[in-house]
């Protein structure tokens, strides 16, 4: 029990006001009122034990968890990329689909690219063929996209 002096300089501070319980005055309680106390603050542990007891099981399964867990490292995070061999290149597959179709439009061009099992898609290629002269571009409404020639 604090003396009255230092209680009243806890009321001045705003933060202390889980002191101020100390200084409150003791009541008196009956021998019923202590065992009815008693027996309240045993269920409250017996609680609390239990709950332990379902936080232990828990954290013993993220533990079992995280050991069969693999760690990561650098080249698991990432898929090698894989390289084809094709017996022709990107740009002379594209060149010979032209000249043996005649005028295909963009969409066939990518049908017979992915056919081949190449991955991604044919646009930048053809791009950089128009580009260099060997293909001509053709606007064709039919289609979405364009038709392509071979440039003789």
């Amino acid at each position: 029990m604090r003396d009255a002096a230092v209680c009243k300089e806890i009321d001045n501070w705003s933060d202390m006001n889980r002191m101020q319980m100390d200084c409150e005055e003791p009541q008196l309680e009956t021998p019923r009122d202590l065992a009815a106390k008693i027996h309240q603050l045993q269920e409250d542990r017996a609680g609390h034990i239990q709950a332990i007891a379902e936080i232990d099981k828990v954290l013993g399964q993220i533990r079992h968890a995280l050991t069969d867990v693999e760690p990561f490292t650098d080249a698991d995070e990432r898929p090698r990329r894989r390289y084809r061999k094709f017996d022709l290149t990107g740009e002379e597959s594209v060149i010979e689909f032209v000249r043996i179709r005649g005028n295909p439009s963009t969409a066939q061009v990518n049908a017979n690219w992915k056919a081949q099992g190449r991955l991604g898609v044919v646009n930048p290629i053809l791009a950089r063929l128009i580009k260099s002269g060997v293909l001509r571009r053709e606007d064709d409404p039919t289609v979405r996209g364009s038709r392509y020639r071979l440039n003789v």
